[in-house]
């Protein structure tokens, strides 16, 4: 009976912590950056890392497959898809502009 108990515990646990992980649909709020690099990522055709900054100075690389339109100086509208548990998942949403 203890086994079959701390299974079911175990078993809530993970789906929570699974529910918890996943990135939610749409983003909770959009804010814009400014670009301020782009490395092509190696082994992942299609792939860059851009590094931008938030206007509270923060600067975060987000790896996309986003067109090769950025260069650096370029305002970018970035989607912050806000989680519980664990860190928050940015991502370029359409609308940006050089």
């Amino acid at each position: 009976m203890k086994k079959l108990v701390i299974g079911a515990i175990l078993l809530v646990v993970g789906v929570g912590l699974w529910q918890a992980s996943k990135a939610p649909a749409k983003p909770s709020r959009i804010v814009e950056a400014e670009v301020l690099s782009l490395v092509d990522v190696p082994d992942r055709p299609g792939r860059r890392v851009i590094t931008v900054k938030f206007e509270d100075g923060r600067e975060e690389a987000i790896e996309t497959l986003t067109p090769f339109f950025y260069k650096p100086g370029y305002t970018a509208k970035i989607g912050v898809f806000e989680r519980t548990l664990f860190p928050d998942i940015y991502d370029f949403v359409s609308g940006s502009t050089g």
